[in-house]
């Protein structure tokens, strides 16, 4: 009857230890995906009240004009990045064989200046609404600025009235079919469902700037061995692929780098931005010649708070009972070969829980290493279960060495796979 009734005992914690593994694994499968869920933050909100901004029919004939005492744009060296005279509330949406600015290739080169023409690049993020691990992308909103200068178009501030003309949406996108531009795309862009509103500023010494508020979704290469304790790098390439590196030359002087930042306000829930960063890079093209990219890389770190629990939780529910079956508590063999068989199909469920709600999760990955420790220690225990920890092979050994080697081993084991993990996920939270 002693012997029935602690087979019985394991039976329930068995099926408690079960339940509340299946219960956590189904938990956190359905539950709200924490680490891409974003807020789609406001930012900027007087660019749409602006009164300077050209009404959507305005035509080129009539450009909005500023007060000839006001100083040119840009001119001052401010800090305070430059908005587009667009309102928010104008969409315009571009498809794959549209050239969502009008760009004219017939406009020919400037003649008379100095080469390469340095064409400055600016850009200011207003906002990320979502960060996609499973397709590798992420959407945002952000105001970019390109400068040049071409003499052909430097007026007379007494004719004109003003040192600077301005042109919004429609009278943008037709202004720029007359003038030359340095054709400059977003090479990571997905067009579908982009939406691009220009403004434009002539100045009266022929400097021009284009300012374009892009809305879309854009393609960028995700490292997740970290997860959940990884940082991103949202990619924003820039190139013009037309005019090689001995006609323009993509640059960033100290305005530039003024006008380009993140709204402070910016919030993406599970994410915490890290700022921005710029690189000047050269791609060859197809007939050789020699084109200017440059990469503007957002920096954003995951917070891992919330994965922590949905991951160690359940995975250490799984192990808790029969590690105590075995290395603690005096149970015979085959209530323990029980618990570990419940602790193995949990765990197998766990794995297969998380591989379906994190699809692009590596072999890799923290969590992978994690779950293959865990079957490691599952086979370790289960083997000394049948070899050391068992009285009917234990007692054909000299009895002085496996009482100090079950001695030994009830503390190295889960220790140390308790060390192994600690260690391997501090290293990589710390990135050590």
């Amino acid at each position: 009857m002693r012997r029935l009734w602690k087979f019985s005992l394991s039976h329930i914690l068995t099926i408690f230890l079960l339940c509340i593994s299946f219960t956590f694994a189904t938990y956190i499968g359905v539950g709200a995906n924490i680490a891409t869920t974003a807020i789609f933050a406001q930012s900027n909100p007087e660019a749409t009240n602006n009164p300077t901004t050209p009404a959507p029919n305005q035509s080129v004939a009539n450009p909005t004009v500023t007060d000839a005492a006001k100083p040119p744009a840009n001119k001052d060296g401010s800090a305070n990045p430059t908005k587009p005279p667009v309102k928010d509330n104008v969409k315009k949406t571009t498809t794959p064989d549209e050239n969502p600015l009008g760009m004219n290739n017939l406009v020919p080169f400037p003649s008379n200046v100095a080469l390469p023409i340095n064409v400055g690049v600016a850009l200011f993020v207003n906002n990320i609404s979502k960060i996609n691990e499973a397709s590798n992308t992420f959407e945002s909103q952000f105001d970019l600025r390109y400068n040049w200068k071409d003499p052909r178009l430097a007026f007379d501030t007494g004719e004109m009235g003003t040192n600077r003309l301005e042109f919004g949406q429609e009278a943008a996108v037709a202004k720029l079919a007359t003038i030359w531009n340095p054709q400059i795309k977003i090479t990571n862009i997905i067009e579908k469902d982009a939406q691009i509103v220009p403004g434009l500023f002539i100045h009266y010494d022929g400097e021009v700037e284009l300012i374009q508020r892009v809305k879309a979704t854009f393609e960028t290469k995700l490292n997740l061995d970290a997860f959940p304790f990884d940082s991103q790098s949202l990619l924003v390439a820039m190139l013009s692929s037309k005019y090689n590196s001995n006609q323009i030359a993509l640059t960033q002087d100290q305005n530039d780098l003024n006008e380009s930042g993140l709204d402070p306000d910016l919030k993406v829930n599970g994410w915490k931005p890290q700022g921005i960063s710029f690189k000047m890079t050269q791609l060859r093209a197809w007939n050789g010649a020699f084109l200017r990219q440059i990469e503007a890389r957002v920096g954003m770190k995951r917070i891992p708070n919330a994965i922590l629990g949905s991951i160690f939780t359940p995975f250490f529910l799984t192990l808790i009972v029969p590690t105590i079956f075995t290395f603690f508590a005096n149970v015979d063999l085959a209530p323990r070969l029980v618990a570990w068989s419940g602790s193995i199909l949990a765990l197998v469920a766990l794995t297969f829980t998380f591989s379906v709600r994190y699809p692009w999760l590596g072999s890799n990955s923290l969590v992978s290493q994690i779950f293959t420790a865990g079957h490691a220690f599952q086979l370790i225990s289960v083997l000394l279960s049948i070899t050391l920890f068992n009285p009917d092979v234990a007692k054909k050994m000299d009895r002085f060495i496996v009482a100090e080697l079950v001695s030994y081993l009830r503390w190295l084991v889960p220790v140390g796979f308790l060390g192994v993990l600690i260690t391997k996920s501090l290293l990589t939270a710390f990135d050590w």
